[in-house]
C-alpha cells in the first residue's frame, strides 16, 4: 500500500466506527492509508450518560464529540467530518439532498474504497438510512450529469463495503445469495479497538466487561472484523479491503 490510498468511512453515530470496524481502520491507517470519516450525527440522542452518569442531556454532543476526536486519533483516523444531522431522524432526511452533500465529500477525497451500513442489515434506523445514502452516493458520484454545477469534479470510487455487525452474520449468509464476506483479521490491533471503544467512555462505562479485563470477552472484541462487499468483483475468502486496487 502507499500514501496515495484513501478511505472513506460514512457512518451514523460518533461510536459506530468503534465498534465496527475499528480494529480494521487502525490496521488500515498503520499502512499509510488515508482514512476520512463521515459521521452524520453527533448522538446527541445516545441512550446512555456514563456510569455513573458523567453528563447531561444539554451537554452530550460536546462530550460525543470529543470522545469521537480521541477515538479517532488512537485508530489513526487523519479527517473527521460531520453531516450534523439530527440523532435518530436520518430516516427522515430528504434522500436526493443527503445524497447529494455525500457525492460531493466524495468527488473532494477521491477515495478508492468507501465503507458504510448496509440498508437491510444495519439494525439502527440511522445506519440503515444513512447507508442507503452513502450506496447512492457512491453509485451516482462518478455521473458526469449528477449536480453538473457542483465545484467537484465527477470522480468514482472504485469498492464498496457494508460493515457487518456479528448480530447479523448468520442472517447474511443464510440470506445472501453470493455468501461470500471479507474477513479482516484485526489481531495486531484489536487493542487499539479496545482504546478506541474506552474513548467513548460516556457510552461504553456501562459495559463493566470492556473496562474490568485486560483482555474483555465479548462478541464484538473477536480478532476478525466482517465486511459485505457492495459492488462487483466479489472475492470468494477476501481478507483486505484493498485487494486488488487500481491505482
Amino acid at each position: 500500500m502507499v500514501s496515495q490510498e484513501k478511505l472513506l468511512v460514512i457512518l451514523a453515530h460518533p461510536d459506530d466506527k468503534s465498534f465496527l470496524c475499528g480494529g480494521t481502520i487502525a490496521k488500515i491507517s498503520k499502512l499509510g492509508v488515508q482514512v476520512t470519516l463521515l459521521c452524520a450525527t453527533k448522538g446527541e440522542m445516545g441512550r446512555r450518560m456514563g456510569n455513573p452518569i458523567l453528563t447531561t442531556r444539554e451537554s452530550l454532543p460536546k462530550l460525543r464529540e470529543l470522545e469521537l476526536k480521541n477515538a479517532c486519533e488512537v485508530l489513526g483516523i487523519n479527517d473527521l467530518r460531520y453531516l450534523n444531522l439530527r440523532d435518530k431522524t436520518i430516516e427522515f432526511e430528504d434522500i436526493d439532498l443527503l445524497v447529494e452533500r455525500i457525492v460531493k465529500v466524495i468527488r473532494e477525497i477521491k477515495p478508492q474504497v468507501i465503507v458504510t451500513f448496509n440498508e437491510k442489515y444495519g439494525g439502527h434506523p440511522d445506519h440503515c438510512a444513512i447507508g442507503r445514502a452513502a450506496t447512492l452516493a457512491f453509485s451516482k458520484s462518478g455521473d458526469s450529469d449528477f449536480y453538473p454545477d457542483s465545484v467537484f469534479s465527477a470522480f468514482k470510487a472504485q469498492r464498496l463495503y457494508f460493515v457487518l455487525w456479528h448480530t447479523y452474520y448468520e442472517k447474511w449468509i443464510k440470506e445472501s445469495m453470493l455468501k461470500c464476506v471479507t474477513k479482516v483479521d484485526i489481531s495486531e490491533t484489536l487493542q487499539k479497538k479496545i482504546r478506541a471503544l474506552r474513548s467513548h467512555r460516556s457510552q461504553t462505562l456501562a459495559v463493566p466487561e470492556l473496562w474490568d479485563n485486560q483482555k474483555p470477552t465479548l462478541p464484538f472484541l473477536t480478532e476478525y472484523e466482517y465486511f459485505i462487499k457492495g459492488n462487483p468483483p466479489y472475492i470468494i475468502e477476501e481478507t483486505d479491503l484493498f485487494q486488488t486496487i487500481e491505482m
